[in-house]
């Protein structure tokens, strides 16, 4: 009996450290998946930053998700406060009000975005504001073209 399960894409294999790797705002990123690895589904970033960092609170167009693998975040989602310690698990949707800070002394975290055209924001943006200082008229132009908005 033949398989009748048809794969469209080969499965996606990234070793420990391997990936695109860039910085937003004093965060490194290592991209683990993209559109073109996940049949245009999502992004997979793999997160490293350090205490007191994050973004402020803001909204955006696309879904996001973070998984704590090491470390503790302080996200706001809404009104929420949510203390995220390794193994949670926090899905954020479209259009809502949020942010994070590290509260320890360094934080490990996957970031899943959805659609996998916001991979493109956090690339320029990292282009413009990869330490923790940004010049808000040069990335003025990618947060109009994305939609981000700060709140």
């Amino acid at each position: 009996m033949q398989n009748s399960i048809m794969h469209k894409h080969k499965p996606t294999v990234v070793t420990p450290g391997e990936g695109k790797k860039f910085s937003v705002l004093g965060g490194q990123f290592t991209t683990k998946a993209t559109g073109e690895t996940s049949n245009g589904a999502w992004t997979v970033y793999e997160i490293e930053d350090t205490e007191n960092n994050g973004p402020p609170l803001h909204t955006h167009p696309w879904e996001e998700a973070f998984y704590i693998l090491e470390g503790e975040l302080e996200l706001q989602v809404g009104t929420e406060t949510i203390v995220a310690t390794t193994g949670f698990f926090v899905n954020i949707p479209e259009n809502t009000a949020h942010a994070f800070k590290v509260r320890s002394a360094v934080a490990k975290f996957l970031v899943l975005i959805a659609p996998k055209t916001a991979k493109d924001f956090y690339e320029k943006l990292g282009g413009l504001a990869d330490s923790l200082t940004i010049d808000i008229e040069k990335a003025q132009p990618i947060l109009d073209d994305y939609g981000l908005r700060f709140v």
